[in-house]
């Protein structure tokens, strides 16, 4: 029951955020400029930030709503745990940033990101409950059984 109501509010703030980064990627784009920027160049990659910030955050959101509605969870942990390392790594640069309060800020926002960070590392390692595990284990007994009866019943009618 626990993990049923834990993915869904973890993914709350994936999905919020890669929305809001894929509709308006302006501020997201300014603050991953100083950091990608220079990585695009000695890559000799010429794409406006923008649109990497809104393919980010469209696939943050995505990958969030898998996570949320529990259909593979591992799979959907761990492609958020590699989107939240970006974020973690680009989104509040504090070590480039002077002493004082935009420092403290970016500082916090990175504190935030990187808790949420160890949060998609958990689900990446977290898989399915003991009780949908069980109930698969049910269910594939009985389509075995049920394919030995008709093999059964098959071999009767020759």
């Amino acid at each position: 029951m626990m993990r049923s109501l834990a993915r869904p509010l973890l993914a709350s703030w994936f999905v919020y955020g890669g929305v809001r980064d894929a509709l308006e990627p302006q501020a997201r784009a300014a603050a991953a400029e100083p950091v990608v920027g220079p990585l695009l160049k000695d890559a000799g990659v010429e794409v406006p930030m923008e649109t990497l910030v809104r393919v980010h955050g469209a696939a943050t959101a995505a990958t969030a709503a898998i996570l949320a509605i529990s259909k593979t969870p591992r799979t959907a942990g761990v492609a958020l745990t590699g989107l939240a390392a970006v974020t973690v790594a680009t989104g509040a640069p504090f070590w480039r940033l002077p002493e004082g309060e935009a420092r403290d800020a970016a500082l916090d926002q990175f504190m935030k990101s990187l808790s949420l960070l160890g949060g998609a590392m958990l689900a990446a390692t977290a898989g399915h409950s003991a009780g949908h595990i069980k109930r698969k284990k049910a269910h594939k007994a009985k389509s075995r059984a049920k394919a030995a009866e008709k093999a059964k019943s098959e071999r009767k009618g020759k």
